[in-house]
Parts: structure tokens; C-alpha cells; sequence
């Protein structure tokens, strides 16, 4: 029901998703060279998607705009709903329904390799949305801070090695304070 066209040629990915059965949600990944080379299919493919996730400077280049909020407009007039922008150390920002949210990425002492930030966040957010079966902003919210809860572990070892001795109780205590990190709840107390 979930489907997650990885970073490949334009075409195959539609090829790809023309071979699926009622999807109930579609989210794509692309990057600068399908961006440069080949523009019309990927608009094409953009078309038929709920969602992109992609970085700043493919952001910039597919949507000819440098301002983030200017980019997420563009891109989404091309198809997608929902737009997720990676900030690589800096976080993530999520378009959707009219509104932006803003995760910062989770602090680390060390970072060992960057392989695979990318898409293990894609992998965190979009599992978490197809667990919960729901793609409305309040998922979207907690998605993009899941996606940035498993990048933050697989930055601390080398490729994937990371992910090997990871299990549910150490991704709930990082997501734990990654939530006291982020939160200002106590505002109004002051």
C-alpha cells in the first residue's frame, strides 16, 4: 500500500509504479543528475506522486528557487502533496496542506559516516506513515522526527553497521530525548 520509488532513473520508477495495484500512498526520491538530465520524465513521475523527499540543492534545482518555502510551492504544483526537504546536519523541513514543520536533526559528539542519512530517514518516515496509516500533518510531524531519529544512528558507524544492534527499546529512548530536545511546552508557565 506504501510505495517508496528510490533515487533511480525517472522512467523506471514509473515503470515501477505502473506495475503496482492501488497504492495508497507514493513517495519518491530523486537527485541533481535525473534533475539535469531528465527533467520531462521526472515531471512525468512527479505527477503521480503524493510525496518527494529530496535535499536542499536538488530542491533548488528542480524548482529554479533558492528560498525553501518558494521551493515546497513550486515543487508541489508539479504533483506532490507533501514535501520533504533533507538539511543533512541541520534537519528536515515537511510541506504539506498548507502548513511547514520544522525537525532539527539529533545533535551527535561523533559522526562516523553520512552514507545513508538519506535514506535511512526516508525509510524511518515513510515506515512510520504506513504503520499508522495516516498521511495527515500531525503523521507527517512525528514521521519527519522518526526519519531523523534513525539518521541520527546510522551517522554513527560505518554504512549500515550501525543499524545492526539496534533494537525498538534504544530507538524509543533516543526518540525520548530527541522529543525533551525539541520541546517548549512549559511556554505559557512563565
Amino acid at each position: 500500500e506504501y510505495v517508496f520509488l528510490a533515487n533511480i532513473d525517472p522512467e523506471l520508477q514509473l515503470e515501477v509504479l505502473n506495475q503496482v495495484r492501488n497504492p495508497k500512498f507514493v513517495a519518491l526520491d530523486t537527485m541533481n543528475f535525473w534533475i539535469e538530465g531528465k527533467l520531462p520524465e521526472l515531471k512525468r513521475t512527479l505527477e503521480r506522486v503524493d510525496m518527494i523527499v529530496i535535499n536542499e540543492g536538488e530542491a533548488r534545482a528542480l524548482s529554479g528557487e533558492s528560498n525553501m518555502v518558494k521551493a515546497a510551492a513550486a515543487i508541489r504544483a508539479l504533483g506532490p502533496k507533501f514535501v520533504v526537504i533533507k538539511r543533512g546536519e541541520y534537519g528536515a523541513l515537511a510541506f504539506a496542506h498548507d502548513e511547514v514543520f520544522f525537525a532539527p536533526a539529533y545533535p551527535l559528539e561523533d559522526v562516523f559516516d553520512p552514507t545513508g542519512a538519506g535514506d535511512t530517514f526516508a525509510g524511518g518516515l515513510l515506515g512510520n506513515l504506513a504503520r499508522w496509516g495516516r498521511t495527515d500533518m500531525k503523521s507527517l510531524r512525528l514521521a519527519t522526527v522518526m526519519g531523523c531519529t534513525m539518521a541520527s544512528f546510522v551517522v554513527e558507524g560505518f554504512s549500515y553497521d550501525r543499524m545492526h544492534d539496534l533494537d525498538d527499546a534504544r530507538i524509543a529512548e533516543r526518540l525520548a530525548s530527541f522529543r525533551k530536545l525539541v520541546s517548549f511546552d512549559d511556554w505559557d508557565s512563565l
